[in-house]
C-alpha cells in the first residue's frame, strides 16, 4: 500500500506543476524499481528497471519526469521539479563524474526556497563561530532541474533515484 501512496502522491504533486505549463504542454511521471543485475560480461554492474509495483525497505526507485511541449511555440525557461516523499525515501545523488542523467541544479527542504546543490546551513560551533555545513541529502524534499527553452514538439526527461529506508 505504501508504494501506491509514494507514487500517487508524487504524481499528484507533478500534476500541480503541469497546471503552470502553457496550453499543450504536460508533465508525465513514471516510477520504476531499480534491480541490480548480477556481475557478468560487458554489462557487469548494470541496473535493470522494472515496473514499480511493490517497495520494500532498502529498495531503490527511479522516477522519470518528462516535460512534453505539445504547444506550437517554444516553452521558455522551463523548470521541472520532482518531490522527494518524506515517508522513508531519500534521494541518491549520481556519483561524481558518472554518465547518469544530469543531477538537479537546485534543491529545497520546503518546496518554496530552492538553492544550488549542495544545500548548506549555518551551524554555530562551541566557540561561537558560525560555519556552513552541508544538509544531509536525506533531508532534501524537492529537486529541480533548469531545462531552459524546450522547442515546440520536444520532450525533456529528468531522472531521480531514491532509496527506501531500511
Amino acid at each position: 500500500m505504501f508504494e501506491r501512496f509514494v507514487f500517487a502522491g508524487m504524481a499528484g504533486m507533478l500534476a500541480l506543476a503541469a497546471h503552470a505549463a502553457p496550453p499543450g504542454a504536460e508533465v508525465r511521471l513514471t516510477g520504476w524499481k531499480v534491480v541490480a543485475e548480477p556481475a557478468r560480461g560487458a554489462d557487469a554492474g548494470a541496473d535493470r528497471l522494472e515496473p514499480l509495483q511493490r517497495v520494500q525497505p532498502g529498495d531503490r526507485v527511479e522516477y522519470h519526469a518528462t516535460y512534453v511541449n505539445g504547444a506550437a511555440a517554444v516553452a521558455r525557461g522551463v523548470q521541472l521539479t520532482i518531490p522527494v516523499p518524506g515517508q522513508g525515501l531519500a534521494w541518491l545523488p549520481p556519483a561524481p563524474g558518472s554518465s547518469a542523467e544530469p543531477a538537479p541544479t537546485l534543491a529545497s527542504l520546503d518546496g518554496e526556497r530552492f538553492e544550488p546543490l549542495p544545500l548548506l546551513r549555518p551551524h554555530t560551533l562551541p566557540d561561537g563561530r558560525r560555519v556552513l555545513r552541508p544538509v544531509p541529502v536525506a533531508d532534501y524534499r524537492y529537486l529541480r532541474w533548469q531545462l531552459g527553452d524546450v522547442p515546440a514538439g520536444a520532450t525533456r526527461t529528468v531522472r531521480a533515484r531514491m532509496q527506501m529506508a531500511r
